[in-house]
């Protein structure tokens, strides 16, 4: 035992032959008479001595010179050494002094006897200041006792825990909660959804859901008026929630009434805001959310009620932009179809000045010295109807332009749309003498970037109207170059238009210099397409013949006015590949204009005009001359379409088809069944017909289409109807109709 003891404390390999041995133990006695287990050699860990010990040495290893006569401190020596050096004093040898201690509190000293060595065991514990915080202290015999430890890396480098250090325990690693609300971070696996410890102490499982604050406070996923534990108070005026200011808001139109008008959107659940401005300001107003049909006006608060709307959008979503508004106090209507939560975002900018691009008078901009224009959509209102735009919903952006003198003119436009409908980028650009006139358009183009080229331009007052094809869409640029008339070639302009005879004589025009210039109402626009303008004038009615030869296809329009494609001017206009022949029926006396608009490069068009006496224009090409079918039986042989124009859409075979009308009376009295059947003579293309209860702006009641023949039949209630024969432009021809009416 005290073998492997020697050699833990030495360090090295130690051969003792036997222990000092007292009262029958041979462990290291302690100097508190005790006794110490020691390490065993198999590296187990016995209690190390607490102390310090001395090994004693054994009776029969005592030397006989104590208490002899000596002359030298030499002399004496009784055998061991852990009891120090014997000395010889008075001339007599006596007993020494323990050799093994060293001075140094934190160190357990003991003695080897039987290796003849002193032992020195550092106890690091001895050194502790019950602080774990500043690192574990050391016994340093080296350095005269104990000595600080190196301060504890408390980080283990994971963001998902909050790392400290408490002096009892050490290095701590608590999952992060920086609110102190008692809820582990989402992030971190835990159930806390808002960790921030600015704004997140209020919020986790099982909290308060507050509808005001943005915030979900009770992490059930849904925050504020999404929450269904949120209900909207603010129903009508006089509960209208007052907005400090500038910021983004919560509301909701769940459960609330349509209790307002707006000018943009006439019924849904509304809900009601409120604020104040001081001085006047650039207010924008923005909406996201709110279900269906969503639409936001605003107000002077003390026209909540009743209006009218200083501003109002449909968009989507919509969004107001008003520019220096006036101080006061101003309300803010939210309208939705189906109703939902939604986000209002108020903001709030130093005011500038209104520019007049909203509506069409003496005061709006004009563009006549040319330049680059740009606006945002949210400033403007949706005014007007564009003849290539007809829908609504679109705001749209006015300009003046005033000739003095005749002027060429390019118009260029182009918008942003919104960010996640990039691909809905085509602009409508008209040009028009009347705003509110769509039959006042001289042309209306489209395209990603729409353009107007109008040559030897008239002096006069026009607009410019340009519209978007989103209702949401974000800004326009609009570019406009007004030049001196420059020199057109023959049949290159309006202003060079080529006669044409009236007997068919044929007039070629070159397409080795013709610009591209304004196109067709029915296609052909620039810069895809180059046009050439011909003319040819009647002195009495007359039936005329107009063909156009060359490569491809032809777009063919005869005008009243030249240039302008507004429906009182257009006479017909149509596709066609060459020939391309068109008749035209009983034209009165005066000046016509051929327009043709080709995709050729190269190479000439050739023009012809041939007149013939007069033909009756059939009266059923339009509604006011519907035939009438009404009887127990009637059948009509030979009807045509033949150079029939497309009045109207019926639903059942699209458009650019030509039409004919007819109207039934059915008596009243009695229920009757009326059976119509159009059977195909001539021409290409399938045939429809459908029935109608007005002409021409009503829907159909029923529509039938075929290969060469259709029929409609239907129980009918009293009253007059519409019958409504189709064929393909291009292929328009004759047909024989059968009217059966038949009473229940």
């Amino acid at each position: 035992m005290l073998r492997r003891y020697a050699r833990w404390l030495l360090g090295s390999v130690l051969v003792v032959a036997a222990a000092c041995k007292t009262g029958g133990d041979d462990r290291p006695m302690l100097r508190d008479g005790g006794f110490a287990d020691v390490p065993a050699a198999d590296g187990s860990t016995d209690t190390l001595p607490p102390d310090a010990l001395v090994e004693p040495c054994r009776p029969e290893r005592m030397g006989a010179t104590l208490g002899q006569a000596c002359d030298a401190s030499g002399e004496c020596d009784d055998g061991c050494f852990c009891n120090g050096a014997e000395l010889c004093t008075g001339g007599v040898c006596v007993a020494g002094r323990a050799a093994c201690d060293d001075g140094v509190e934190c160190t357990a000293d003991a003695c080897v006897e039987e290796a003849d060595r002193c032992v020195h065991d550092p106890r690091n514990e001895q050194c502790a200041d019950e602080d774990r915080c500043n690192g574990d202290e050391v016994c340093d015999p080296a350095a005269g006792g104990c000595r600080p430890g190196s301060v504890p890396y408390c980080n283990d480098e994971n963001g998902c825990t909050i790392d400290s250090c408490d002096p009892a325990e050490g290095c701590r690693f608590e999952p992060r909660d920086l609110d102190g609300d008692g809820f582990v971070d989402g992030r971190c696996g835990g159930e806390d959804c808002d960790d921030d410890p600015r704004y997140g102490r209020g919020v986790y499982p099982g909290a308060v859901e507050q509808c005001g604050n943005r915030r979900d406070d009770d992490c059930d996923g849904m925050r504020d008026y999404f929450d269904t534990d949120c209900r909207p108070r603010n129903d009508r005026c006089d509960s209208a929630e007052m907005l400090p200011g500038p910021g983004t808001y919560s509301g909701s139109t769940s459960g609330l009434a349509s209790d307002y008008a707006l000018s943009c959107r006439p019924s849904g659940a509304d809900a009601v805001f409120r604020f104040r401005l001081d001085s006047p300001r650039d207010v924008r107003i923005h909406v996201s959310g709110g279900g269906t049909g969503v639409a936001v006006a605003l107000r002077p608060f003390a026209a909540c009620a009743g209006g009218p709307d200083e501003k109002c959008s449909a968009a989507n979503p919509p969004s107001i932009l008003r520019r220096s508004l006036p101080a006061g106090d101003w309300a803010i209507i939210v309208k939705s179809m189906t109703g939902g939560a939604f986000d209002l975002r108020l903001m709030f900018s130093d005011p500038t000045p209104v520019p007049p691009v909203d509506v069409c008078n003496e005061a709006t901009l004009d563009v006549s010295g040319g330049g680059r224009f740009t606006g945002m959509f949210e400033e403007v209102e949706d005014d007007y109807a564009l003849m290539c735009h007809p829908g609504s919903g679109y705001r749209d952006a006015a300009f003046r332009l005033q000739l003095d003198s005749t002027r060429d003119v390019v118009l260029t436009a182009r918008h942003t749309p919104p960010s996640d409908r990039t691909w809905e980028n085509t602009t409508y650009l008209s040009l028009v003498t009347d705003c509110r006139s769509p039959a006042s358009t001289l042309v209306c183009r489209t395209g990603a970037t729409a353009e107007i080229r109008r040559r030897g331009l008239a002096p006069g007052i026009y607009y410019v109207l340009l519209e978007p094809q989103n209702t949401a869409a974000v800004d326009w640029t609009l570019e406009v170059s007004v030049t001196d008339p420059a020199m057109r070639a023959p049949a290159d302009a309006c202003s060079s238009a080529l006669p044409l005879p009236t007997d068919g004589t044929a007039v070629s025009a070159s397409l080795a210099t013709p610009e591209l210039d304004g196109g067709t109402s029915c296609g052909g626009a620039p810069p895809t397409q180059r046009d050439l303008y011909f003319y040819f004038d009647l002195t009495e009615t007359r039936d005329v013949e107009v063909r156009v030869n060359g490569a491809g296809s032809h777009y063919l329009e005869v005008q009243r006015t030249c240039g302008s494609s507004a429906p009182e001017s257009v006479v017909r206009c149509r596709l066609g590949t060459s020939p391309h022949v068109q008749t035209f029926r009983s034209l009165p006396p005066g000046r016509y204009y051929v327009v043709v608009a080709t995709t050729l490069a190269a190479g000439s068009v050739m023009v012809q005009a041939t007149t013939s006496p007069p033909t009756p224009v059939p009266p059923n090409d339009r509604c006011t001359g519907a035939i009438d079918i009404s009887g127990a039986s009637v059948f009509r042989m030979r009807d045509t379409l033949v150079d029939f124009e497309d009045d109207v859409a019926t639903g059942c075979a699209g458009s650019g088809r030509a039409d004919a009308f007819y109207v039934v009376d059915v008596p009243a009295g009695r229920m009757h069944n009326l059976t119509v059947t159009v059977n195909r003579m001539s021409g290409t293309g399938n045939v429809s017909i459908a029935l109608r209860d007005g002409c021409p702006g009503t829907m159909n009641l029923d529509c039938q289409m075929g290969a060469t023949m259709a029929t409609v039949s239907r129980d009918l209630s009293p009253g007059r109807y519409y019958v409504v024969v189709e064929m393909p432009l291009s292929g328009a021809g004759e047909y024989s109709l059968r009217s059966f009416l038949t009473p229940l």
